[in-house]
């Protein structure tokens, strides 16, 4: 523990800022591509793994945010999400994208699930590790830059739940 209290907080909100803009970059794509599919082979099956993937990461997210009032009292919580949401994810690129995707839509989802699990891991090794020590003295254009990420991954979970 004391390696991860000693890393800045500032490469730590780097990383997964950095790494939560390139899933939401890929992502966005991917959901221009789902946009293009849903009338052609997006089936209602795929769309409800699709949605299930959505809360189970949203409720994973929370998790992470409130370890910082509650520390480890929110592992059990963060582990139940991760599980979930990861099955859901191998369902879906498993059972549906696998004979369907094209070479670009596959990269898009190596690029999503390899950027999320590096934002996720510095979450877990950041909020578990330290209570996100040092979350509050950031600079201003951090906060900007996350509110912007939580606006644009708002948008797309908006657009993807209701296609």
């Amino acid at each position: 523990m004391e390696y991860i209290t000693a890393i800045s907080s500032t490469f730590w909100i780097t990383c997964i800022l950095g790494s939560a803009s390139i899933f939401t970059i890929l992502w966005g794509l991917d959901a221009l591509t789902h946009k293009k599919l849903v009338e052609v082979d997006l089936t209602d099956k795929e769309l409800q793994t699709h949605r299930q993937i959505l809360v189970a990461s949203f409720l994973m997210e929370i998790s992470l945010v409130l370890v910082f009032w509650f520390g480890y009292a929110m592992l059990p919580f963060f582990i139940s999400f991760f599980i979930v949401r990861t099955v859901h994810e191998f369902i879906d690129e498993l059972h549906f994208h696998v004979k369907r995707c094209t070479p670009y839509e596959s990269y898009l989802h190596l690029g999503m699930w390899m950027s999320v699990l590096v934002k996720t891991s510095a979450l877990v090794m950041w909020g578990f590790g330290s209570r996100y020590n040092g979350f509050v003295e950031l600079p201003v254009f951090y906060y900007c830059w996350m509110a912007i990420v939580l606006a644009v991954m708002s948008f797309i979970s908006y657009k993807e739940w209701y296609r």
